[in-house]
């Protein structure tokens, strides 16, 4: 992915403002994964590395089951208590009462240690100065606290992460070289991205395994579109997910993408802004957008408020200040108060769901060249 050609925000991942450092997802093949662990454990070594914990919590079922076998109830009373656990009465056993009594105060206690799916710490300083750590089956030490914990005390988490589809690549090129004796250099995104056979599938939906784009929901996506590019295949990645989709704007971007001339923007600069999208907030680079050229917040305040609207940031006095600082800048640039409201007063949904968060969600954004 080239930034600079996609015209990123440089702001969404760094800013003066921003508290906690951008995420380090690093995506290899599964078959290269436990490679990769090794070779991080024998770099930085065991005084230094460990892998991330979590603490697993007690949930409902498994709260009724756990005290069940405490007092020596056989499976049949067990199941029977869970088809309705917390009911006020069941029957006149005072076992099931005090079951159903201590499982209310067990809910979400903490059950038991676990590892992150893939987060590894490296720490400057011994391991051992933050926190224990202990050595489960899979054999590389784990740190005994989780994520939250380790932002808190100043440890930043390596997400080593796990993709099928990249070993089934590999495959496909050396079945590729094998059959046919070609040689593909999967680097070179651009040809693929004008190869007219690749263009046709997705135009025809043909998109039977391959990631995140064969899902029944996606494919009839592709086919209202009739998607047959990237940037248009960036976008119906981001306005599928459950939080855009909900909000009604996936609805809106279809119907705005087939009749663009028809797009009614509330203000002349906001079709400079949207116009990719066809005026729909599909990214929430677009919250960046909207406060920095429509309301002319400095990049830094429009990246807080990004992270505030996306549920991210924690300090509530200073989102309203900031919230103010957009309606007060609109004011003082005599943009419409129909507009500042619209564009200033709703959020669009995070694309951060697990589905392709691996992928982020991009377009061509219109960034100043002071982001660059």
């Amino acid at each position: 992915m080239d930034p600079i050609a996609l015209d990123l925000y440089f702001e969404r991942f760094l800013n003066p403002h921003r508290s906690s450092p951008p995420d380090f997802d690093i995506d290899f093949s599964w078959r290269d994964r436990d490679e990769i662990f090794n070779y991080i454990f024998k770099k930085y070594t065991n005084e230094h590395t460990a892998l991330l914990g979590t603490v697993a919590t007690f949930q409902t079922n498994a709260i009724v089951r756990e005290l069940g076998k405490v007092y020596g109830l056989p499976k049949g009373e067990i199941d029977k208590i869970l088809e309705n656990p917390y009911q006020v009465k069941l029957g006149e056993d005072n076992v099931h009462q005090r079951i159903i009594r201590f499982g209310r105060m067990l809910d979400r206690f903490p059950n038991h240690l676990s590892i992150h799916a893939g987060g590894v710490l490296i720490s400057e300083a011994p391991i051992h100065q933050y926190c224990a750590t202990h050595m489960p089956p899979k054999g590389l030490s784990t740190a005994q606290l989780d994520m939250h914990l380790a932002e808190a005390i100043g440890l930043h988490k390596f997400d080593i992460l796990s993709q099928r589809g990249l070993g089934h690549i590999r495959d496909s090129l050396d079945i590729i070289r094998e059959n046919r004796g070609v040689e593909i250099d999967i680097h070179d995104v651009k040809t693929f991205m004008e190869d007219d056979r690749v263009r046709d599938a997705l135009r025809n939906v043909q998109t039977i395994g391959c990631f995140y784009i064969e899902s029944p929901a996606m494919r009839q996506l592709l086919r209202k579109l009739r998607c047959d590019d990237y940037i248009t295949l960036v976008a119906a990645s981001s306005i599928i997910r459950p939080g855009v989709a909900q909000a009604g704007m996936m609805r809106q971007y279809v119907l705005n993408f087939h009749q663009p001339d028809k797009v009614e923007y509330l203000h002349p600069i906001m079709k400079t802004l949207l116009g990719e999208t066809y005026g729909v907030m599909v990214y929430q680079e677009d919250v960046i957008k909207i406060a920095h050229h429509y309301a002319n917040l400095d990049l830094a305040d429009a990246d807080t408020l990004r992270r505030a609207m996306a549920g991210k940031y924690r300090g509530q006095q200073n989102f309203e200040k900031i919230r103010n600082l957009f309606f007060d800048n609109c004011e003082k640039l005599g943009r419409p108060g129909q507009s500042a409201r619209r564009y200033g007063g709703r959020s669009p949904a995070s694309p951060t769901s697990r589905s392709l968060r691996r992928i982020p969600p991009v377009s061509r954004w219109r960034a100043t060249r002071a982001c660059t």
